[in-house]
């Protein structure tokens, strides 16, 4: 039997919202397992909010540029320890020449923008500047950069400066990518997006052992439900159905009209511009997600 440590219970709790003797009962019939853990809370409809990633206590905000043609977009998140901090003019500057240099570079990762130069002075000097003169730890999470051929780039933040969304939409027809609709619906996915938080662009984007842990999330529930084991399967679908219609952008209900899918809004602006649109790819940054 593994050890359950006061950290692993309070690592759970954290990671699921669940109560102290629940995550420790988790833990012992998990062995200790911290995922097989959130699974068990979860089948016992126990879990409030079950993250397969762990969270971050980090505030910050999200930056963005976009080409005045749309052709190339780029966002980044950085984080800082407090909100106070996020607010300031040291922040906010670096967040923006940060932005400005993956701009004009493309870069693989994160450590290799850091070593970057913009106007004379390494960024990654640049942030450890920052963190000695504002006194608290600020860290460059992540960023995405889209470069399109044959589409364009759309980005929203949220007043807040807490959510963006950064959506490349293309077109067979070059004459679509200048209608004022098309320029809607980049807008709208971005909205939808920020808000809908999708995690996938279709169901084939699901990774098999992410889709067969749901599955045996969803066995369990219904066991537990007493349902028949003949039966289960034939719910199971059903399920899944529903798993993707959350997370899979273009089977979301669009936030604005419920009885339309995602995929039914770009066929008819589609339709309306006699092209073929579609979504590329998308990111979504959430601070402390």
């Amino acid at each position: 039997m593994a050890e359950i440590t006061a950290a692993k219970v309070k690592e759970l709790r954290e990671r699921t919202g669940s109560g102290m003797m629940d995550c420790k009962k988790a833990l012992a019939e998990s062995n200790g397992d911290m995922e097989k853990a959130i699974d068990y809370l979860r089948e016992k409809g126990l879990a409030k909010a079950a993250k397969k990633a762990e969270r971050t206590a980090s505030d910050g905000r999200v930056f963005y540029k976009v080409s005045d043609d749309g052709k190339r977009g780029v966002m980044i998140e950085l984080n800082s320890e407090t909100d106070f901090v996020a607010k300031t003019d040291e922040f906010n500057d670096l967040g923006k020449k940060l932005t400005a240099h993956l701009f004009e570079k493309s870069y693989n990762d994160v450590a290799a923008l850091l070593e970057g130069v913009h106007e004379g002075e390494k960024l990654g000097d640049l942030v450890t500047a920052i963190i000695a003169k504002l006194g608290e730890n600020i860290v460059l999470k992540r960023f995405a950069r889209f470069d399109s051929d044959n589409g364009k780039a759309f980005c929203y933040i949220h007043s807040n400066y807490k959510v963006g969304a950064l959506v490349e939409l293309v077109a067979d027809k070059a004459a679509a990518l200048d209608a004022p609709e098309f320029a809607e619906l980049g807008h709208e996915l971005c909205m939808q997006i920020a808000a809908a938080n999708p995690l996938y662009l279709v169901p084939e984007d699901a990774p098999e052992d992410v889709l067969e842990r749901e599955k045996a999330v969803y066995r369990q529930q219904l066991l537990d439900e007493g349902k028949p084991a003949d039966k289960i399967e034939k719910i199971l679908p059903g399920k899944v159905r529903k798993y993707f219609e959350n997370t899979c952008l273009l089977e979301q209900e669009y936030i604005r009209d419920t009885d339309k899918k995602i995929k039914d809004l770009i066929a008819e602006v589609g339709k309306k511009l006699g092209a073929a649109v579609s979504v590329k790819r998308f990111e979504r940054f959430g601070i402390g997600e």
